[in-house]
C-alpha cells in the first residue's frame, strides 16, 4: 500500500516507521522546511515540502497514487483542506485527519473525511490515578468500528509488567503496535520487557475488545 503523510515530526516519524516495518510504501510531505529537515535527517526519507493543501504540492509528491492520506497539520482548518483536496482532487481512496477540537470528530465525517481522529481523546492527560483501572485504559474506535486502538498503562501489580513480550502469552487476535516510555516510542519485538507507568498501544478487533482489557488488567 502507498501512504501519503502530511505535517507532523514525531508523529510523522512514528507512523513512518510503523508503516515502512509492515512494507508499505511511505510519501512524506512537510510544511515546514525545519521539520523535513528533521525527517531527512532521521528516517532518510525524501519529503516533499510544501503546504499539503495546495494541489501543486501534493501533485509533486506523486499523492495520486496514494491508497491513504494521512493529515497531521496543527489546525484543524488545514488538515480538512489538506484532507480534502487529496480525496476530491487526487482521488485518494480514504483520507485520515487529525483533529484537536474532538468536538470537530463528527462535523468532519459528516464533511467526506473517512476517519476524523482527536488526539486530545487519544493522547488524553499524562497525569492518571493508578488506583483506577478506568483511568488507565482509553479505545478509539476505527474503520466503523472494525477495529479498536487501546491505551492501556501498565501498573505495578499486574501480572505482565516487569516481563519480556515474548514470555506474556500476549493474545493472538491482538497486538502491540507502540509502547511510550519516558516521552519516548519503542517499536515492540519479543526482547522488549514491560515496565510499570509503559503505555501500550494495542490493536485488536471490535468483538476482542473485553477479551483484550481482561488480559491487560489481570493482576500477579
Amino acid at each position: 500500500m502507498r501512504i501519503a503523510i502530511a505535517n507532523g515530526t514525531f508523529q510523522a516519524a512514528y507512523l513512518f516507521d510503523i508503516f515502512k516495518k509492515a512494507g508499505h510504501r511511505v510519501i512524506l510531505i512537510n510544511s515546514s522546511r525545519d521539520d523535513a529537515n528533521y525527517l531527512l535527517r532521521t528516517k532518510h526519507a525524501k519529503v516533499f515540502v510544501g503546504n499539503p493543501w495546495s494541489r501543486h504540492v501534493l501533485e509533486d509528491a506523486g499523492v495520486a497514487s496514494a491508497d491513504l492520506f494521512i493529515s497531521l497539520c496543527d489546525e484543524d482548518t488545514d488538515n480538512f483542506a489538506s484532507c480534502l483536496v487529496a480525496k476530491k482532487v487526487f482521488g485518494v481512496r480514504r483520507v485520515i485527519s487529525l483533529v484537536k477540537n474532538p468536538q470537530s470528530v463528527e462535523i468532519f465525517r459528516k464533511l467526506g473525511i473517512d476517519s476524523a481522529i482527536s488526539s486530545t481523546y487519544l493522547v488524553g492527560q499524562s497525569i492518571m490515578n493508578e488506583s483506577s483501572v478506568e483511568s488507565i485504559i482509553k479505545t478509539l474506535s476505527l474503520e466503523n468500528d472494525k477495529i479498536v486502538l487501546l491505551e492501556a498503562t501498565i501498573l505495578p501489580r499486574q501480572k505482565i509488567a516487569h516481563k519480556k513480550i515474548m514470555d506474556i502469552s500476549f493474545p493472538k487476535f491482538a497486538a502491540i503496535a507502540a509502547i511510550y516510555r519516558n516521552y519516548s516510542v519503542i517499536i515492540p519485538n519479543g526482547q522488549v520487557e514491560l515496565y510499570p507507568k509503559d503505555k501500550l498501544l494495542i490493536v485488536c478487533g471490535k468483538e476482542d475488545e473485553e477479551k483484550v482489557l481482561a488480559y491487560v488488567r489481570d493482576e500477579a
